[in-house]
């Protein structure tokens, strides 16, 4: 079997894709990856993954700017997709979001046979609603509801990366029984806690709360900052960590630190590749996750605080019902969203109760870390692999068998329900 990815990011930096391509490549699966440029060279995937760069790099995130980026970026995987569907005949074409228009870069490639999954990492009109303060009927955000029928029509199978997303398209329309939801958990093959043991900052004389993300004004991170001068008298070392772009937002922050008089204590740290992720994490005391609510915050499942669980961190987070779903009250301490009095305080009884912290910790192992795995949810992807294209694969090859990992987990998901 051949698979294309299509992404609108760099490789290095979508841990999605990354889990998906090296999980194939390990099964013996040839995998392309069409992507933008990085600014540096990536790490070297793995054997069977190839990666196709255009040249493009990711630009700053103005909204102009970016739906210029996004034209030039389709126009260029257009082409190569159709340049390279005749060169190598994939089997699939897994287009990644966002933009959901991504998928007319497949049109070629399944026009000549290749079956086309699009992956929904976030739904468009509730992200655009989130990051833009747009209501739900602007004329942009419907526009991007049409658009997002156009691609799901567009594709033979959608996945959704949490059931919520998933509903959300029922109820605009989609089939139920076109798309599966492969939840975004941590490949803990990466996120390993036994390669990088707890050591936390206090070893060194401080106390370090971290945040690696998107900085953006919904992350709710001029709380965590806010909430600063109420920890430092009491929390000797104190320092709170923000790995993520340097963008507008995090120069706010950079002054809103200086204005409290705390700004020694805020460290704004450019992002780090996914496999530099778990050490930093991992150094830290406290994972934070201070974001709040809208359309799109309170249905997103956050990558982060299912990072920081895999590796033991102890985690802070607002109340929101997507995490609601998956970590009980035991397993999260969870604080009003937008407070950062009820922040300072949960961060202090967690400080002044390390074995409070610890509870926590294996309440999240118990509900979250045992309960859920990327075995299992890259299981439900070979599952829709086989379904699309696994007898296409084995015709093309003059009647070879489909690799028996993906035999396999359609086995298991039978045998499931």
């Amino acid at each position: 079997m051949k698979v294309c990815m299509v992404v609108h990011q760099a490789y290095e930096y979508d841990s999605r894709v990354r889990r998906y391509a090296e999980s194939l490549a390990a099964r013996g699966v040839a995998v392309d990856v069409l992507c933008l440029d990085a600014a540096a060279p990536p790490s070297p995937p793995l054997p069977n993954v190839r990666l196709r760069p255009i040249p493009l790099r990711r630009g700053r995130d103005v909204r102009w700017r970016r739906l210029l980026e996004y034209g030039a970026a389709l126009a260029l995987f257009v082409v190569r997709a159709a340049a390279l569907q005749v060169a190598e005949r994939y089997d699939v074409v897994h287009i990644h979001n966002m933009p959901d228009l991504l998928v007319l870069a497949a049109l070629l490639p399944r026009l000549l046979g290749a079956r086309i999954i699009l992956d929904i990492h976030d739904p468009m009109p509730e992200f655009y609603m989130s990051k833009y303060r747009a209501g739900p009927r602007a004329p942009v955000v419907r526009l991007m509801r049409l658009q997002e029928r156009l691609a799901c029509a567009l594709a033979h199978a959608v996945i959704a990366s949490n059931t919520a997303f998933r509903d959300n398209l029922v109820r605009r329309g989609i089939p139920a029984d076109k798309i599966a939801v492969v939840t975004n958990v941590p490949d803990d093959r990466v996120f390993a806690r036994h390669a990088h043991p707890r050591g936390g900052a206090r070893e060194d004389g401080r106390f370090a709360l971290i945040y690696p993300g998107t900085i953006a004004p919904r992350y709710g991170l001029e709380v965590a900052i806010r909430a600063l001068p109420r920890l430092i008298p009491h929390i000797p070392g104190m320092e709170l960590v923000i790995l993520g772009g340097q963008t507008e937002h995090a120069s706010e922050l950079a002054r809103l630190a200086d204005e409290l008089g705390v700004g020694g204590h805020l460290r704004l740290e450019p992002p780090v590749s996914l496999h530099e992720v778990p050490a930093r994490i991992a150094r830290a005391d406290l994972g934070i996750y201070p974001a709040l609510p809208d359309a799109h915050m309170s249905i997103a499942i956050p990558s982060k605080v299912l990072e920081f669980a895999m590796m033991g961190v102890p985690v802070v987070a607002s109340r929101l019902p997507a995490l609601q779903h998956l970590f009980p009250d035991t397993a999260i301490r969870y604080v009003e969203p937008g407070d950062p009095d009820a922040l300072a305080r949960a961060i202090l009884d967690l400080y002044r109760r390390p074995d409070a912290a610890a509870a926590m910790v294996h309440e999240a192992d118990r509900a979250f870390v045992a309960a859920r795995s990327w075995d299992h949810e890259f299981d439900v992807y070979l599952g829709v692999l086989n379904g699309h294209a696994g007898e296409l694969a084995a015709s093309r090859r003059a009647g070879a068998p489909v690799d028996n990992g993906m035999a396999l987990a359609e086995e298991r998901r039978k045998e499931d329900r």
